[in-house]
């Protein structure tokens, strides 16, 4: 790689947003990222899935040459993905499935696009709730899977989910509990460019999880520079009042979890790790892997990340979001698809559920903003810093315990509530205080 492509990206690197052009994709085997050191540090590349046996790497034209001529043994990946697409669903054989499982609950499900990718293909996002045309005070959850358009079995599995939920709905009563008191979000593929392409970046060529805004660098929360996906994706969040989510990923087992950017701890760590098990013990593989402790990792820890849309999500949005990788290979054969299901079904009903373990507020007016200040007072005082609100709801996921909410409305005085969160519980419509005449 010369030195003015290096240049080049290394100004790329400073910004906001990361546009490093994925025109390689090569596997490092038995190395760490550590003898590519000074590609990582201008930016130029883009290292992912670390583990004892080596690591990918992602780059412009020219890093093959660079590799060889550091004598780094190295080869193109690629080619190993194509055999595997014969049999899976195209974009347009998805939207059909997602259109009839929609179609058999109406009440309940509904099925609308939250924009387009760069070639035109709608971003499908299925709602699920009891009173699915009205917008409910109800805590609200999110599954986005794809972004990286070659791992493509969270595209799969969140698709079964949507269809099991349309034929047990009312039928099963844990599925028709947490339909009836949360709201619910499901994106099958936020890259459907990048599938049918086979490729892990979208049709520019731009991986979709390195061009959020980089909170680490102080950016601001603004989609100007972003890509098509991510625009949509940022709109659609500035939108709702998720607080819980998860993106699905492939090419390894495991659950990574805040902060991707920087190695500090994020200040409800501890917790954190608890959500992120709910997940990982209930999934035998992801429970007993020999590459990390329980199945969890701290992001960082395993790999850095800058632009990514877990940090983006926790640090502008207040929605506590994990990374769930589903497969070691990206793109297994299709007919290995509904193992995945079956080792991923009650690891995804139930880190859905940990939605509720958490409380909020309601308040009549619906163009209110302010601050919520939150601070623990069982078993623990602890304070937890100051949140903004925006509308007539908040909501935050907590540990177990009591807690005192401070909310200062725009041009009233503070109130002053006292919630308590427990674990394993399904509320009606949520663990929402009145503040105000409702």
């Amino acid at each position: 790689m010369n030195k003015s492509i290096i240049f080049g990206l290394l100004i790329l690197s400073t910004s906001a947003f990361s546009t490093v052009r994925i025109e390689e994709e090569i596997f490092v085997p038995a190395q760490t990222p550590e003898v590519i050191k000074e590609l990582i540090q201008t930016g130029s590349v883009i290292v992912d899935h670390v583990s004892s046996e080596g690591f990918e790497l992602y780059g412009e034209k020219g890093l093959s040459e660079y590799l060889d001529q550091k004598n780094i043994l190295h080869f193109s990946t690629k080619s190993l993905k194509n055999r595997m697409l014969a049999d899976y669903p195209t974009h347009a054989e998805i939207t059909k499935k997602l259109q009839a499982a929609t179609a058999k609950l109406p009440g309940q499900m509904k099925l609308f696009s939250i924009g387009k990718s760069v070639k035109g293909k709608e971003l499908w996002v299925v709602k699920i709730s009891d009173n699915v045309e009205t917008d409910e005070i109800e805590p609200e959850f999110k599954y986005i899977s794809s972004m990286h358009g070659d791992e493509i079995t969270g595209r799969e599995l969140t698709t079964f989910m949507v269809e099991e939920i349309a034929e047990k709905y009312g039928k099963d009563k844990a599925i028709t509990e947490l339909v009836n008191n949360t709201e619910i979000f499901i994106m099958p593929s936020m890259n459907p460019d990048g599938s049918e392409l086979r490729q892990r970046g979208n049709a520019n060529n731009v991986d979709l999880n390195r061009n959020f805004p980089n909170w680490n660098s102080g950016a601001q929360n603004t989609s100007a520079n972003a890509q098509q996906e991510n625009k949509m994706v940022m709109a659609w969040q500035a939108s709702r009042q998720f607080s819980l989510s998860a993106n699905f990923h492939g090419g390894s087992v495991c659950v990574n979890y805040p902060w991707d950017a920087t190695l500090d701890r994020h200040p409800m760590d501890k917790f954190i790790q608890e959500l992120s098990t709910v997940y990982a013990e209930l999934n035998p593989e992801m429970r007993n892997s020999s590459e990390f402790e329980g199945g969890i990792t701290n992001g960082a820890d395993w790999y850095v990340v800058k632009g990514g849309m877990q940090d983006w999500s926790v640090f502008y949005h207040n929605d506590l979001q994990v990374t769930i990788e589903l497969s070691m290979s990206k793109w297994p054969n299709y007919s290995e698809i509904p193992s995945y299901w079956k080792n991923n079904r009650d690891s995804m009903y139930a880190y859905m559920k940990e939605v509720h373990r958490g409380a909020g507020f309601k308040l009549s007016n619906f163009n209110a903003s302010g601050t919520v200040a939150i601070k623990q007072i069982s078993p623990i005082s602890k304070d937890l810093g100051s949140y903004p609100f925006r509308g007539s709801e908040f909501y935050k996921v907590l540990p177990e315990g009591e807690y005192e909410y401070t909310v200062t409305e725009k041009n009233n005085s503070p109130k002053k509530i006292v919630v308590r969160v427990e674990s394993n519980v399904v509320r009606s419509n949520g663990n929402y205080s009145a503040l105000d005449k409702f």
